[in-house]
């Protein structure tokens, strides 16, 4: 029996669309990537001579076959397209973040519910090596209890970006919504929802019109995880620090996968998401009295696996791996360090 395959449509052809969606859709079995949405240009039919290019939401959505739509536009405008193509019978992936409230997002789980569509959001960094690494550590418990995990990104970039939305004082934009989603998301995934947060959220360059700048704290029972993200930070500092009662493992660099460009050749070759030697964690311990200290081989990294799980998810009619329950439940923690920055308290969730 033939495998069914699912059009796909994108809203919006920027740097996320490029890089990730569009030829991740394209290199997939599964996936006919038909249609984009271009106000100004015509990019994406120069880079897929297949793909259409339309200038409005509606001709999108009135086109019946397509069965998926990608909404990877500004995050003030996730909500309503999201909802439009909902009630339009299509099947969503939002670009994270999932909405800019937890109102919305809530809003967009009924609407998913109601029509019997699948909803996800694009937390794709679940599937980067280092993290798929940290969680096997976790798993094995070789680092013995756990009680300080520490995880971040950063980036220099000292002077206000004019033409990037994210960086404009708009709904939505700022460092919180755009690297917050990942690192909220990976917490979550690793520990569940923590008993308290508590969050410093600024503005470090003077002329900054929006945060560029985070310290989020979520405190367990036993032990607490800080989340950090900022855009000056010039030298470059541990991805992940994990400590525990016998040992710690400390991973610097970021995930190989942003640097190659995705093709159906190089998504299924066995080097794909494979870290160099150089850039894998080093783990020390001491268990029974004996010092051990070495290198943890990265695993690879496999950006694909949230299409294919989407996929399956559509044609099988299972929950996504990425639920949009996941999507709710990081809003709501963005929306409490909000608060909590406000406040300057520890807050209780």
């Amino acid at each position: 029996m033939a495998q069914p395959i699912l059009k796909a449509g994108i809203i919006a052809y920027g740097n996320i669309a490029q890089k990730y969606h569009a030829p991740l859709l394209h290199a997939l079995p599964g996936f006919e990537l038909t249609t984009v949405l271009e106000r100004h240009h015509k990019k994406a039919e120069q880079d897929y001579t297949h793909v259409k290019s339309v200038s409005s939401l509606q001709a999108m959505l009135d086109d019946t076959a397509i069965d998926l739509i990608i909404i990877t536009t500004p995050n003030q405008f996730h909500f309503a397209q999201a909802k439009a193509a909902l009630e339009a019978g299509k099947h969503v992936v939002l670009e994270k973040p999932f909405t800019v409230s937890s109102m919305e997002a809530e809003m967009l789980m009924q609407t998913a519910e109601t029509e019997g569509k699948l909803l996800s959001v694009f937390h794709n960094r679940r599937w980067d090596g280092d993290f798929k690494t940290v969680q096997k550590i976790l798993e094995t418990g070789v680092l013995g209890e756990l009680v300080e995990f520490e995880s971040r990104f950063d980036r220099f970039i000292n002077y206000q970006r004019e033409s990037y939305w994210r960086e404009q004082n708009i709904p939505g934009a700022g460092v919180l919504y755009d690297l917050g989603p990942h690192l909220i998301d990976q917490a979550l995934q690793l520990f569940g929802k923590p008993l308290r947060l508590y969050a410093d959220i600024r503005k470090q360059r003077k002329d900054s019109l929006t945060d560029d700048y985070f310290d989020i704290v979520l405190y367990y029972e036993q032990f607490k995880v800080r989340l950090k993200a900022g855009n000056l930070v010039k030298e470059l500092q541990p991805r992940f620090i994990l400590h525990g009662t016998q040992g710690s493992f400390v991973k610097y660099g970021l995930d190989v996968q942003r640097l190659t460009p995705i093709t159906a050749e190089k998504l299924y070759s066995q080097e794909w998401g494979k870290e160099p030697q150089e850039q894998w964690g080093t783990i020390s311990t001491n268990i029974n009295g004996l010092d051990c200290k070495g290198q943890v081989e990265t695993l690879a990294g496999s950006y694909q696996s949230y299409y294919e799980d989407i996929y399956d998810s559509i044609v099988n009619g299972h929950q996504p791996i990425v639920s949009a329950q996941d999507g709710l439940n990081t809003i709501e923690l963005i929306e409490l360090a909000q608060l909590s920055h406000q406040k300057m308290a520890v807050l209780s969730i």
